[in-house]
């Protein structure tokens, strides 16, 4: 199996656990802007998604990334390799998506 399957593999799952993660978010943030107005809201969850965008995109290069670095220069088995770096862009993506949706509130202007 070549290098470019695992690294195609890493990015395709962290992609898709990190938009299960964005929509869990929004729902999240709609229940927490409840009192605030539509169009407070409406930019909250606009600069949050956008912010989010942005992540997904960026993690799941890295993943591919570095899947094709632990694989080539650590010798680390394919499986084990997908497995960690899909684990830590989830984790790291999942972070920066929960303080995407603090920071968006007080931005859109929401106290």
């Amino acid at each position: 199996m070549s290098n470019k399957t695992p690294a195609t593999i890493s990015a395709v799952l962290t992609i898709l656990v990190l938009v299960f993660l964005a929509v869990v978010t929004v729902l999240l943030q709609m229940i927490a802007l409840n009192g605030a107005s539509e169009r407070q809201g409406m930019t909250a969850m606009g600069i949050s998604l956008a912010c989010q965008s942005i992540v997904i995109l960026l993690l799941g290069t890295l993943a591919a990334r570095a899947t094709n670095f632990l694989i080539t220069k650590v010798s680390w088995n394919g499986i084990l390799a997908v497995v960690v770096t899909v684990l830590a862009a989830t984790m790291i993506g999942g972070t920066i998506s929960f303080l995407s949706s603090i920071i968006a509130i007080p931005v859109a202007g929401i106290r």
